[in-house]
């Protein structure tokens, strides 16, 4: 994985995926950047089309090699992107730099507001509301929040039956 960050915007020609970022309203998209990844035979190009503040690196991107999914945090967004069928499945609103994380099977956005959890696919599993400052318990199929507005909240990290 490599990632090419351009203080302009370079044009959208030869990628596989042009992903345009979510912005506050009064942003305007003025650089690029581009993330080169091959692993096996799997050969992708991303340009990320960003705001003046928005910062890509390696550590914005969390791969999922059982499923050829790359999940990207952005500024107040966080995506998945099928590096197999080269398209983007999932496009989230977030707070501001969420946070993203492999815990065994499944994957965990942590958000100023939420937390969702979801399987190698990507795909929900569940999501709570959370408020800062939020503590937490981890347990081996679930996550208990304890917050000052929402109270209470389990997060589960299994599909139950």
């Amino acid at each position: 994985m490599e990632v090419k960050n351009y203080n302009h915007i370079i044009p959208s020609e030869d990628f596989d995926i042009i992903f345009i970022e979510k912005k506050y309203t009064n942003e305007n998209i003025i650089k690029s950047s581009v993330l080169f990844f091959e692993i096996n035979e799997l050969k992708i190009t991303i340009k990320f089309e960003l705001t003046k503040d928005s910062i890509i690196d390696e550590d914005s991107f969390l791969f999922i090699p059982e499923t050829n999914l790359l999940f990207y945090s952005g500024n107040i967004e966080w995506c998945v992107f099928d590096l197999k069928n080269k398209s983007i499945i999932r496009n989230e609103e977030a707070t501001q730099l969420p946070y993203i994380e492999r815990r065994n099977n499944v994957i965990l956005i942590f958000d100023d507001l939420y937390v969702e959890c979801t399987n190698l696919k990507g795909e929900t599993i569940d999501k709570v509301p959370v408020d800062p400052p939020t503590e937490s318990i981890d347990y081996d199929d679930r996550i208990e929040f304890n917050s000052s507005i929402f109270g209470k909240q389990i997060l589960k990290l299994k599909i139950q039956p």
